[in-house]
């Protein structure tokens, strides 16, 4: 069926730097639309790219969102960066030269969330493709899905697959015995 999202849709995290040259740039959102479907997807930006687009550029998030959500006739959303991804984003800051915050925390949200990451910012690609993790800079004029298989790559992700099963978990109920009240 038509406009239908199944379980195979792509999910994608768009980086600051993105939303920035999209809104200034309402060319580069066309390109963009060539690269990636986003009515077809899950795009979403974090909260530490609403934050950076809030207190470094002359116009807000809203003006961001609503722009691109116009132009691609589809929802952006908005995630959290949550204490995992903070802790995956200070362990890649120091394992990988070059990768800086909050860089590192869309990273880190990317790889638990399985998420495409899109970024023109060449370092963030560069770190995203030393751990093997997929990534798209519209500048580039090859898209490469290919993982690397490097040590840092391998341990990247095993340390994100560790603390995606810890979110995933409930916290465990304690059960406490029950006292029966006698009124008499």
């Amino acid at each position: 069926m038509v406009g239908t999202k199944d379980r195979s849709q792509k999910s994608y995290v768009l980086d600051t730097c993105i939303g920035r040259r999209c809104y200034d740039n309402p060319a580069y959102l066309d390109m963009l639309k060539m690269r990636i479907d986003l009515e077809a997807s899950k795009a979403v930006f974090t909260t530490v790219s609403i934050y950076e687009i809030d207190n470094k550029a002359d116009y807000g998030y809203d003006d961001v969102k609503s722009r691109l959500e116009f132009v691609s006739d589809s929802k952006i959303g908005t995630e959290e960066i949550s204490e995992e991804m903070n802790v995956l984003g200070i362990w890649l800051n120091e394992k990988i030269d070059g990768l800086h915050y909050p860089d590192n925390q869309i990273l880190a949200f990317a790889m638990i969330t399985g998420s495409i990451l899109v970024t023109c910012d060449k370092g963030l690609e560069r770190a995203s493709r030393s751990v093997g993790h997929h990534v798209i800079n519209p500048d580039s004029a090859v898209i490469d899905f290919v993982k690397t298989q490097s040590g840092l790559g391998k341990l990247a992700r095993s340390k994100a697959s560790s603390l995606k099963q810890k979110m995933a978990k409930p916290a465990r109920a304690i059960k406490k015995p029950v006292t029966k009240i006698v009124w008499g």
